[in-house]
């Protein structure tokens, strides 16, 4: 048997062009010098991982696996997973294939370690880059949900809770979490609860509102709310929807004054 590992090692050290060549040659001319480069610093991996005898599990295979990660940023998800119809690590193989060809050092043995060297590193670039645009989505939503209901500390036992947006029961389980959390931390008097920027009340988020106020009842916290806009109520009053005990006010400063005489009352 060849030794095939020795045959590459010195045509990546004494003759790379037969490789980056074919590689390159489809490419438009404004484009060859950039694209050099990355077959060159690929060669240089990929010589590492000869050492090895291509093992996929090496140091050397998981630093070009890095490489190539930086590669798919660079090319973009289309043009590294849709390469002249195959993917851009599987086509990397065709012209080392080639070259052991016509130094008559290719049998099934080698094609097999070469080709499977590739496809495991395909498939692990494939995981990560799944992984990471998961956590990607993961990190956007949970960004997106602390901006939709946003809540801070104002004042000593005061919380401040903005909804925006819409209002469903699923999205109204995560914000009574957040808010029941934030209640077990610290004790609190009053969460005053702003949905001037709900977009749409109807009778669906009014119940929601409900259930909320309800969690916070439960913890011996009061809740207020706030922001009532004319067309809120309007809404509120055309549907014929009743908020229970809640206490309504249509601006924060108007809740924040409530609380203030409360708090003078019991001194």
């Amino acid at each position: 048997m060849c030794d095939y590992k020795a045959i590459l090692k010195e045509a990546i050290e004494k003759n790379p062009d037969v490789f980056i060549n074919e590689w390159i040659k489809y490419f438009p001319e404004e484009e060859k010098d950039e694209e050099y480069r990355h077959y060159d610093d690929f060669l240089g991996f990929f010589e590492e991982c000869l050492e090895t005898d291509l093992d996929p599990n090496s140091d050397e295979a998981k630093a070009l696996k890095m490489f190539l990660e930086k590669l798919v940023e660079v090319k973009g998800l289309d043009k590294f997973f849709n390469f002249r119809n195959s993917v851009y690590t599987c086509y990397l193989k065709f012209p080392i294939l080639k070259y052991l060809d016509s130094q008559g050092c290719f049998n099934f043995k080698i094609v097999s370690k070469i080709t499977s060297f590739f496809e495991s590193l395909t498939s692990s670039i494939i995981v990560s880059v799944l992984k990471k645009s998961e956590e990607i989505q993961r990190t956007a939503l949970e960004e997106l949900e602390e901006r939709e209901a946003p809540m801070a500390e104002v004042w000593e036992g005061v919380i401040m809770l903005s909804i925006v947006g819409t209002l469903d029961s699923n999205r109204v389980l995560k914000i009574i979490d957040k808010v029941l959390d934030k209640l077990n931390e610290k004790e609190t008097d009053y969460v005053v609860i702003d949905i001037s920027s709900i977009y749409d009340m109807n009778s669906e988020v009014a119940r929601q509102l409900i259930k909320l106020h309800n969690a916070i009842h439960f913890m011996g916290t009061e809740a207020l709310l706030t922001g009532i806009t004319p067309e809120i109520a309007k809404s509120l009053t055309h549907l014929d929807i009743k908020l229970g005990d809640i206490k309504t006010f249509s601006s924060t400063k108007r809740a924040m004054e409530f609380i203030i005489n409360e708090r003078r009352k019991s001194v």
